[in-house]
């Protein structure tokens, strides 16, 4: 009899021990997490144009005529007037958008929602590179500049007000490849002081960057919380999930209905919660000043995942660990645009300097108000950006927050990097500007080729 009783008793505190372990914790307040979505008419929404635009996106089957064209690869000069030709419609369309003050694509229903546009509007961004490449090489500066200007237009409209990352990541990589354009435009020895007033005007205009992101990060809390609805309701198993980020994991994580001891909902969208809050207050500042959050560190995912899953919600810190970009690379992404602004500004003002005076200035100060109304901060340390005019270069301290007086040495461990990668792994972010005296010619039209 007694033995039955301390058997009673045990299996009791089980029970109970079982009950606390499951238990969820109230659903968390994330009203600072919700999103506002602002009121406009699709007539007044850059949306209504640039999707349109899609369709008449004229892409080359032979999609290397552009790559190539915009790596500076030769290519016969019908090829690319064939493909400019062909976009005009498209690139009347996206004119009329870039007249809207935003571009709200529609709201998204799901993390299973499909975004064909997105590809598409990285491909408007390339055609329009491609356009204003041939107009430079041409000697259409002016036409080069007004072309330029609508893709820098384009990429920070796409990433100012994105619905979600990848929204985000694509606007930002689009703005990149305007300032490509433009820099290369402020080399060019055939651009005049209106170009370069245009360029720097448009460049003035760009970003914030961090709202972009913010707004990328509420949106995304929105659809992992829905997602572990999903998951709790049993339309989505956590292996389905798990495959649509790239993973794939087995066992328990294939079931449709998972116990609560290994998922609490509230507690996930609680963790959810924790790193959007960190990437949105870190979004505004220098790299130097972020506090970094470690998924890994933060959710015992650097341990084994055996172990872990025999924890308290264990699927739900596994789903938190599937779902969550990597922090450091996402706000890294964003420094690097505010780095290529900021270099791209400085180049445009200090050639704008040279073509009046004849040389560069001896310092940036000398660029304000004139051509610059203020040096623009370094992001990754949020001093003056730096600016060398015997090394003929403008720089920023990269990552490693240490001024190597504008080395472009990379960095222990990434001499394979690809060559678009370089610039940004080495011990400083180096952009190289040259003087009138030191520039090549253009290469014009040879043999029906432009280079």
């Amino acid at each position: 009899m007694k033995k039955l009783l301390i058997v009673i008793v045990i299996l009791i505190a089980a029970a109970i021990a079982i009950n606390l372990l499951c238990r969820d914790i109230p659903p968390p307040d994330v009203t600072d997490l919700k999103v506002q979505r602002p009121q406009v008419s699709s007539n007044e929404n850059a949306y209504t144009y640039f999707d349109s635009a899609t369709n008449a996106l004229h892409w080359p089957t032979n999609a290397s005529i552009v790559t190539d064209y915009l790596a500076g690869e030769p290519v016969p000069e019908e090829q690319v007037l064939d493909v400019i030709d062909r976009n005009e419609e498209m690139f009347r369309t996206v004119d009329e958008g870039l007249q809207c003050a935003m571009c709200l694509a529609p709201e998204l229903t799901g993390f299973d929602s499909l975004l064909p546009y997105l590809a598409d509007w990285r491909n408007i961004g390339r055609v329009l590179a491609f356009r204003t490449r041939y107009q430079r090489l041409s000697g259409s500066h002016a036409e080069a500049a007004l072309t330029c200007v609508s893709l820098l237009r384009f990429g920070d409209l796409l990433q100012h007000d994105a619905e979600c990352l990848v929204n985000y990541l694509v606007g930002i990589a689009v703005l990149e490849i305007g300032l490509q354009q433009a820099r290369d435009i402020a080399q060019d020895d055939g651009s005049t002081d209106c170009e370069l007033s245009a360029l720097s005007t448009a460049l003035a205009e760009l970003g914030p960057f961090d709202h972009g992101l913010v707004r990328a990060m509420m949106l995304e809390y929105k659809g992992t919380s829905k997602i572990i609805d999903d998951v709790i309701n049993g339309k989505f198993s956590l292996n389905d999930v798990a495959g649509l980020v790239g993973s794939a994991p087995s066992g328990i994580l294939k079931r449709r209905r998972i116990p609560r001891y290994f998922l609490q909902p509230n507690k996930t969208r609680a963790e959810f919660a924790t790193f959007y809050r960190n990437v949105i207050s870190n979004a505004p500042l220098p790299y130097a000043d972020m506090n970094l959050y470690d998924v890994e560190e933060a959710f015992g995912i650097e341990k084994s995942k055996v172990k872990l899953m025999t924890r308290p919600n264990g699927v739900g810190k596994i789903l938190c660990a599937l779902m969550i970009p990597a922090v450091e690379s996402l706000l890294e992404r964003k420094c690097r645009t505010e780095t290529s602004v900021a270099a791209t500004s400085l180049m445009v003002a200090l050639h704008g300097y040279e073509l009046k005076k004849g040389i560069f200035p001896e310092t940036v100060d000398k660029l304000v108000p004139d051509y610059l109304a203020s040096i623009p901060s370094d992001p990754y340390d949020g001093r003056p950006f730096r600016y060398d005019p015997s090394k003929g270069v403008v720089y920023s301290v990269g990552k490693d927050l240490e001024d190597s007086g504008g080395s472009s040495t990379l960095l222990s461990g990434h001499e394979s990097d690809a060559p678009q990668k370089k610039r940004w792994d080495g011990k400083d972010i180096v952009f190289r500007i040259e003087g009138l005296k030191q520039r090549k010619p253009l290469e014009r039209e040879v043999s029906g080729d432009i280079e």
